[in-house]
C-alpha cells in the first residue's frame, strides 16, 4: 500500500551518505578542537596553561586597573603560598 510497488526511484541511499557525512564531520570536529590539552591553535600555541599563569593573570589584572595594590598584594602572597606548599 505504502510502498514502492508503482516504481518509486528508491531515496534509500541518501540515510546512508547522511550518516557517513554527520561521522565524518565530528571526527574533523573533534580534531579541529584547540581547546583539548595539548592542542595547538592556528598560531602554533599550545593550549596549556603555564606554571606562571596565575601570576601571570594577577600582573595583567593590576596593570589594567581592575584591582588595587593592596588586592595585589594579597592576592601575590597567596599564589606564592600555594606555590610553595604545592612543591
Amino acid at each position: 500500500m505504502f510502498g514502492c510497488e508503482h516504481g518509486c526511484a528508491g531515496f534509500w541511499w541518501i540515510g546512508p551518505i547522511f550518516l557517513l557525512l554527520l561521522i565524518i564531520g565530528c571526527i574533523f570536529i573533534m580534531r579541529g578542537c584547540s581547546c583539548m590539552p595539548g592542542r595547538h591553535s592556528p598560531d602554533g600555541k599550545t593550549h596549556r596553561f603555564s606554571d606562571n599563569s596565575a601570576m601571570e593573570i594577577l600582573d595583567k589584572r593590576y596593570a589594567l586597573g581592575e584591582i588595587d595594590r593592596k588586592e595585589y598584594e594579597e592576592m601575590k602572597n597567596k599564589v606564592t603560598e600555594d606555590g610553595k606548599k604545592g612543591s
